[in-house]
């Protein structure tokens, strides 16, 4: 079995029994600043501060991998709802400091004949924690 990386412990592997892995991972860092207005002249900028990072990435479920989506899609949320503060590595580098789930998209998009979910992809969105 091969460990990708993890989110907390949401572990992204890949093996002959389970496929579970990530997509199209984006991370955003902004800086703030002040517009001095002069007359005549370009804008002064003064430097603010460092904004909270941001990211996002899409995960496939497919119980055809040997994932159960609906078990992957609760977990998450329920990182979501309590807030929980996780990090992110991904072959064995770590990735920012801390962060938390502040989005769950969930794309249901195949059922079998019993009405149980066989394939989902989820799109999580984290914003960094940072320490206080």
């Amino acid at each position: 079995m091969a460990k990708i990386g993890t989110l907390g412990d949401i572990v992204f592997t890949v093996s002959q029994k389970k496929i579970k892995t990530f997509d199209d991972l984006q991370i955003e860092s902004k800086t703030n600043y002040a517009k001095h207005t002069r007359h005549n002249k370009k804008p002064l900028l003064e430097f603010q501060y460092n904004d909270i990072d941001t990211a996002s990435f899409s995960i496939y479920l497919s119980a055809y991998l040997g994932i159960n989506p609906l078990k992957s899609q609760d977990k998450i949320d329920e990182y979501r709802k309590k807030g929980k503060i996780l990090t992110l590595v991904i072959g064995g580098k770590k990735y920012g400091t801390k962060w938390v789930i502040t989005s769950h998209s969930k794309g249901y998009k195949r059922f079998d004949a019993k009405g149980n979910l066989l394939i989902a992809e989820s799109k999580i969105s984290l914003e960094e924690y940072p320490e206080r």
